[in-house]
């Protein structure tokens, strides 16, 4: 690469001030502290290795406070609160869009981030149809969650409809 002669200038001015300007700077950022075995530059403390004693300062691990307990109703049942918890959904949902597509196999679809082999239901969530199809890995380039045959799609949806909000439950 040729340089003409405005940019060797240049380039040798900036080489001339960095030459001056970054001992400057180191003069006056250590100017007067001594560095000793136990000092990183940045203020930071490290272990003294003459010793093997920390000379960072001692906090306490214990907390001194006492706890703090709450007042409410006490328990009817001999001490034992009863506590209301829902019942949770044994079956786990996923919300994510499908599509349509050629795939080779009866009743499979290809879904992100299921396990391959796994029965699933899915559900539009425009019209509450719902079908259920065998699950296969999708590949990486698969831009929708879901992709599903086309007969299957048309049990769901219209064609000119994709891709659809969808709910698949496991």
């Amino acid at each position: 690469m040729a340089l003409d002669d405005t940019d060797r200038r240049r380039f040798f001015l900036v080489v001339v001030a960095s030459l001056l300007v970054v001992p400057t700077l180191w003069w006056f950022d250590h100017n007067g502290q001594p560095t000793g075995s136990g000092t990183v530059p940045g203020g930071a403390s490290t272990l003294d290795s003459a010793t093997g004693q920390s000379n960072l300062s001692s906090e306490p691990t214990v907390i001194t406070r006492t706890p703090i307990f709450l007042d409410g109703p006490m328990s009817v049942v001999g001490g034992i609160s009863e506590i209301a918890i829902p019942n949770a959904d044994r079956l786990e949902t996923v919300i994510t869009s499908a599509t349509f597509g050629r795939l080779s196999g009866g009743n499979v679809c290809l879904a992100q981030n299921i396990t391959t082999g796994q029965e699933i239901t899915v559900t539009n969530l425009d019209n509450n149809r719902s079908i259920t199809c065998r699950s296969q890995l999708a590949p990486t380039t698969q831009v929708h969650g879901l992709m599903l045959q086309t007969t299957q799609f048309e049990t769901l949806a219209d064609l000119t409809d994709a891709p659809i909000p969808v709910q698949i439950r496991l």
